[in-house]
């Protein structure tokens, strides 16, 4: 399978729509709190606020419109899904920054909520190794 199509498949998942797969069970989590400006403790609670504002200025810089709220983990795999059609050493580092600096950290947390995203965070840290040997850093 395509890596775009891999993370628009959880991108769709996340957002309550019916996707055939056995990977991820996300049953009883509240798939609407799975935000950045909601989880990511790492932040204090001023710099969470801002969180949305930042991340979609971060899609517009590459050309993504957000469909659904910037900041959350279903938006952000949306993206990855945008960027991973580009193999090209530009696009590998954008994937690699946001792969580093939002999804996987904000996974971290959503699995303390949502345990059933442990499989999800670790396909995704698989793919960022992956992006990594395209960019011959790992």
């Amino acid at each position: 399978m395509e890596r775009s199509h891999l993370y628009l498949m959880f991108a769709a998942k996340l957002l309550g729509e019916p996707v055939e797969d056995d990977l991820i069970d996300l049953t009883g989590c509240d798939l609407s709190a799975l935000k950045a400006s909601f989880l990511r403790k790492d932040y204090d609670e001023v710099t969470r606020s801002f969180l949305s504002r930042a991340i979609n200025e971060f899609y517009e810089n590459y050309g993504y419109e957000a469909k659904w709220e910037p900041d959350h983990i279903a938006t952000m795999l949306g993206f990855m899904a945008h960027l991973a059609k580009d193999y090209s050493k530009d696009s590998l580092k954008i994937q690699h920054r946001f792969l580093s600096v939002h999804v996987l950290p904000l996974l971290r947390y959503a699995e303390e909520v949502c345990p059933g995203l442990e499989t999800l965070r670790i396909i995704i840290t698989e793919d960022l190794k992956v992006v990594e040997r395209l960019l011959g850093v790992g």
